[in-house]
C-alpha cells in the first residue's frame, strides 16, 4: 500500500507545483532562483552553505545561483560577523516584493482552481494537509539524519 501511493503521491505533487509555476510564472526568473528566493524569503539570513544544503546543490553552484541574484538586485550578500570567511544571503526589499507577489499569483491561482472542486474534494484536501506536513516532518527528520551520519 505504501509503496503504491508514494508511488501515486510524488507525481500528483510535483505535476501541481509545476502547473503552479506555469500559472504564475516569476518574470526572468529560473525555477532554481524562484526557489532561492522563496527559501529567503523564510529562512533568512541565511550562511550561504545553509542556502546550498535547503537547495540540495553544492556550494559552487549555490555561489553561481546567489551571483545572479544579486546582478537582478533580488538579493545581497555580506560577511557573516561570526565567522569571517562564511557569508550570509539576504533578500532586497526588491527580491522579498518580487517573491511575495509570486506566492499571492499562485495563492489566487490555487484558489480559483480549488472554487471548482466540490466542497467534498476541498473537504478531503483540507484534511491531507496535515497529513501533507506530518509526512513533510518525516522527510526532513530522515534528512537530517543521513546528514549527521554522513558526517
Amino acid at each position: 500500500m505504501s509503496d503504491d501511493l508514494a508511488r501515486d503521491l510524488r507525481p500528483a505533487i510535483t505535476r501541481l507545483y509545476l502547473a503552479l509555476r506555469r500559472r504564475a510564472p516569476i518574470a526572468g526568473l529560473s525555477a532554481a532562483q524562484a526557489s532561492a528566493l522563496s527559501t529567503l524569503l523564510v529562512h533568512a539570513p541565511l550562511r550561504m552553505g545553509a542556502l546550498a544544503d535547503r537547495e540540495g546543490i553544492r556550494m559552487p553552484t549555490a555561489t553561481t545561483l546567489v551571483d545572479g541574484l544579486i546582478n537582478l538586485g533580488l538579493v545581497h550578500r555580506r560577511p557573516d560577523a561570526d565567522d569571517r570567511r562564511a557569508v550570509i544571503v539576504e533578500l532586497t526589499e526588491r527580491g522579498r516584493t518580487t517573491i511575495e507577489a509570486a506566492r499571492r499569483q499562485r495563492d489566487d491561482a490555487l484558489t480559483a482552481a480549488l472554487a471548482q472542486l466540490s466542497e467534498e474534494r476541498r473537504g478531503q484536501l483540507a484534511a491531507a494537509t496535515t497529513a501533507l506536513a506530518e509526512l513533510h516532518d518525516h522527510l526532513e527528520r530522515a534528512t537530517t539524519a543521513a546528514d549527521a551520519s554522513s558526517n
